[in-house]
């Protein structure tokens, strides 16, 4: 009797450490991957910060919800780095939308704005 109050005990122990209270985790979602063709013409790219993911169950519910917005072709997203690179159709979706979704599932997401520094060459 004590060994299945035990056993009992043990996997009632294991099941809840492994919630981490996002309620979609799986396994590690390191870098995950998606893609669809659309139109060359009116693909457009961000990178977005995305923030409040706390395990791999996290980083695929947000990659989940981005792939499931009408014209996103490619998601990649790194989970840790909490960074997401969304290809989209322009003339279907757009940034705000994007980010919209996010914000809808709990997390915050801000577009990362690229750094392009002007170089002079001095002679």
């Amino acid at each position: 009797m004590k060994n299945i109050i035990l056993i009992s005990s043990m996997g009632l122990l294991f099941t809840v450490s492994q919630i981490c209270g996002c309620g979609s985790c799986e396994a590690n979602a390191t870098n995950t991957e998606t893609t669809t063709s659309i139109n060359k013409e009116e693909v457009k790219t961000i990178k977005l910060k995305i923030t409040g993911m706390t395990c791999a169950g996290c980083s695929s519910h947000v990659m989940e919800t981005l792939k499931s917005i009408k014209g996103v072709s490619k998601v990649d997203l790194e989970y840790p780095g909490d960074v997401a690179t969304v290809e989209f159709d322009a003339s279907k979706t757009n940034k705000e939308a994007l980010i919209a979704a996010v914000v809808k599932i709990n997390y915050k997401a801000e577009e990362v704005k690229s750094t392009k520094t002007a170089t002079s060459t001095k002679k």
